[in-house]
Formats: C-alpha cells, sequence, structure tokens
C-alpha cells in the first residue's frame, strides 16, 4: 500500500520547504539532473517515468497529493533516474536534503513515513518485474487497476487507455481492447478520462495469484 503523508505533516512540510507550482506537462525534474532536493506533492498529481535509447516513455507510476518522489536519488547523492511530470497543475514541496533530515530528527512520526516509503517502493518495483515477466495482457491491466483502487481507496481511477498503455507497456489499441472486453463483461464502466470499478471481485479473478 501507498505511503501518504498526512496533511499535518505537510502543512510543517511547507513551513521549512519551497512550494512549485507545476503546470500539466511541466517537468519537475529530468532524468540525469544532480539531485539536491526531496518531493511530496501536496495537490494535484504527477507522472514518473524514464525515457530509452530509442526515445520511448516508460510510465513507472502515478503519484496524487500526499505522495513522496525523488528521495533516492538524493539520499545516495547520485543523478536523477526517472523524470517527473505535471499530469495536471500541480502543488510541489521542495525540501532540502539537510533540512529534511533536521525534521526527521525533530519528528519520529515523519521519519517512520519516509522509512515506510522507501520500503513501499522496493515492494512497488519487486511487484512491478513480476508482472512483466509472468502476466499476460488481461492481467497487466487488471492488476494495474485493481491495486491503483487500494492505494486510493476508491474504484473510480482517473486514467485514460494511453496511460494506462505507458504505466502497463502495453500499447493502446491492446489497452482498449481489453477494457472494451472489462466493460462488456460488466467488470468496469469508462468515462471520460475515468475508468470505474464495477465489480471489483471479478477483476480480482483475472489476477493469477488471487
Amino acid at each position: 500500500m501507498a505511503v501518504l503523508i498526512p496533511n499535518e505533516i505537510i502543512t510543517l512540510l511547507k513551513k521549512s520547504g519551497e512550494i512549485e507550482i507545476h503546470p500539466a506537462g511541466s517537468k519537475v525534474f529530468t532524468e540525469g539532473e544532480d539531485a539536491s532536493h526531496f518531493f511530496i506533492v501536496a495537490k494535484g498529481r504527477v507522472r514518473v517515468y524514464t525515457v530509452s535509447a530509442n526515445g520511448k516513455e516508460r510510465t513507472i507510476e502515478v503519484l496524487e497529493a500526499g505522495r513522496i518522489f525523488g528521495d533516492s536519488s538524493f539520499l545516495l547523492n547520485s543523478k536523477r533516474e526517472v523524470t517527473i511530470e505535471a499530469v495536471v497543475s500541480s502543488e510541489i514541496i521542495c525540501i532540502k536534503s539537510e533540512e529534511l533530515i533536521e525534521m526527521c530528527m525533530k519528528s519520529q512520526q515523519l521519519m517512520r513515513l519516509v522509512f515506510q516509503h522507501m520500503a513501499d517502493t522496493c515492494n512497488y518495483l519487486t511487484h512491478q518485474i513480476i508482472q512483466s515477466s509472468h502476466y499476460d495482457s488481461t492481467q497487466k491491466v487488471a492488476d494495474f487497476l485493481f491495486n491503483e483502487s487500494k492505494i486510493r481507496k476508491q474504484d473510480i481511477l482517473p486514467y485514460t487507455h494511453e496511460e494506462i498503455a505507458a504505466s502497463t507497456s502495453l500499447n493502446r489499441v491492446t489497452v482498449s481492447r481489453i477494457i472494451s472486453k472489462l466493460k462488456n463483461s460488466g467488470i468496469v464502466n469508462v468515462k471520460y478520462g475515468y475508468i470505474e470499478i464495477s465489480d471489483r471481485k471479478a477483476l480480482e479473478k483475472l489476477l493469477p495469484d488471487k
């Protein structure tokens, strides 16, 4: 389950960090840049992705308000390994590494949340490897929808077919075909820019390990 920073901690972080407003489509940082800051999504939604040598984008995750990003690179004092782009107009809290460390020393809750986030990231990446290696196309889409609904604690997911395709390493035509099949089976309902899970149990049964 994704770790969300509670509102009271976000308010505290705003006092120590800088607030950045990123319009939809703008980049928070780019793969290969030096890492010196830690980020939290205060409002909005951002996309985490990489770009291959041939220019193909691979979406790793879409982060909502309360999510942390950019932590591993600055803790390791390394280059950014991904690009972060605002999906919608987003408010981002930007905190220097030394300020975050000082805040963690003062707040056990914040320190615990940061460690939980790191563990969650490891679990998420492990699951991505398993999904990529062992799931067929339908299972990849079902798994994506099922896990996103668990993270958001709701059955209405703000994803287009193109975003799902990028997140599952499938092409858009394949995703559209699968979503259409799920809709015809009464498992999902499709709206403009959104997908609503109508039958969660039926969706779960599509997964190989459920």
